[in-house]
């Protein structure tokens, strides 16, 4: 699947540690760019520990002559917030030491820390690089869903990372509660300075159990109780096209491991030449496939604990195994694309990338 020699990415999970509790609807999905480190938004989930690299790891894992070959690094991640790990400006220092020409970004909610580390960051990452922020509408939206977070310290922050000459992106999840201010949100980004904006039309309203696009998920607290609702777009133009075409599929699937098996797999990473590097150390061809470890039982994660029960020990980079080896070895260079055919294909693959 991969040749250590021509990767050109890396997908970096710096911490599992985040300020925020953005709500995902565990009984549903485990799908989009939401959070899984909280049940429903309310209890933690367990297998999330808080595991964090530091300075010391990176120069260990990503050696300066791999950092050399690369052409984009990003740290973000499954479960937390690169502006929470301790040594997030010294490891995006360092790497930028080891290649001017790198390719930098990091993916925040933006409400962490102030606007001195903002400042030093936009330094840090220079000309080739940015900031990714999520922000899920404007002040009196992106609280709903983006939960824990501070509108007023994220504009600071971002308005100092621009003005320091950072790159700044908005990304925005579209719900029924702020798809009304998808076009002032724009224009808003625009006048803040903000180079890009992104439409996020998001996947977390699949109901597995019967094949369809869920109107609406329930948000819960950490004792279980039912706080809020989470509903998807009323507009057709911000929901998601995937879950939009299951309702034409239902009737072909008895089930929705059907529907999954039937799917032509197309892996995305392979394509792009792409490794994600988990805060433990451990090394996936993508970020679904690392989640399989920690996400909340489900068939996925059921079906890639049966196919590689070895799959956090020997993926774990340490002071013997290094990054290359891991490459090389049997799940990144056999296993995995092997479970993309036959009978029962590999499910979050056929979830994630398949047509």
């Amino acid at each position: 699947m991969y040749v250590f020699t021509e990767i050109r990415q890396v997908h970096l999970e710096v911490t599992e540690r985040c300020n925020a509790a953005c709500c995902q609807p565990f009984a549903l999905t485990a799908d989009g760019p939401q959070c899984p480190r909280r049940i429903d938004g309310g209890a933690m989930n367990p297998k999330v520990t808080g595991a964090e690299l530091s300075l010391g790891d990176i120069r260990l894992m990503l050696r300066p002559e791999f950092v050399a070959q690369l052409t984009k690094i990003y740290l973000c991640g499954n479960y937390g917030d690169p502006a929470a790990a301790t040594d997030t400006l010294e490891i995006v220092r360092y790497l930028r030491d080891c290649s001017r020409t790198l390719r930098i970004g990091i993916h925040s909610n933006g409400s962490l820390r102030n606007t001195d580390w903002w400042r030093d960051l936009a330094r840090a990452i220079g000309e080739n690089g940015c900031a990714r922020f999520a922000i899920d509408g404007l002040e009196d939206t992106n609280h709903i869903y983006r939960r824990n977070t501070d509108w007023a310290k994220i504009m600071q922050n971002a308005a100092v990372f621009i003005a320091t000459g950072g790159r700044a992106e908005w990304d925005f999840i579209v719900f029924a509660h702020n798809e009304h201010q998808v076009e002032a949100a724009r224009d808003f980004a625009s006048q803040q300075g903000f180079a890009a904006f992104y439409v996020k039309r998001t996947a977390r309203f699949l109901d597995r159990t019967q094949l369809a696009y869920a109107a609406e998920s329930q948000v819960k607290n950490a004792r279980g109780d039912t706080v809020a609702t989470l509903s998807r777009p009323a507009s057709s133009q911000y929901r998601n096209e995937a879950l939009e075409s299951l309702n034409a599929q239902r009737d072909k699937y008895a089930d929705y491991d059907a529907y999954l098996d039937s799917r032509d797999i197309r892996c995305k990473v392979q394509t792009d030449k792409s490794i994600y590097v988990t805060a433990n150390g451990q090394v996936f061809p993508c970020c679904w496939l690392a989640a399989m470890l920690k996400n909340p039982e489900s068939s996925e994660t059921r079906q890639f604990a049966a196919l590689f029960p070895e799959a956090g020990s020997s993926q774990a980079m340490s002071a013997t195994t290094s990054l290359q080896q891991i490459v090389a070895g049997n799940l990144i260079g056999h296993s995995v694309p092997a479970a993309w055919s036959g009978p029962d294909k590999l499910k979050i693959c056929a979830r994630v990338c398949g047509q």
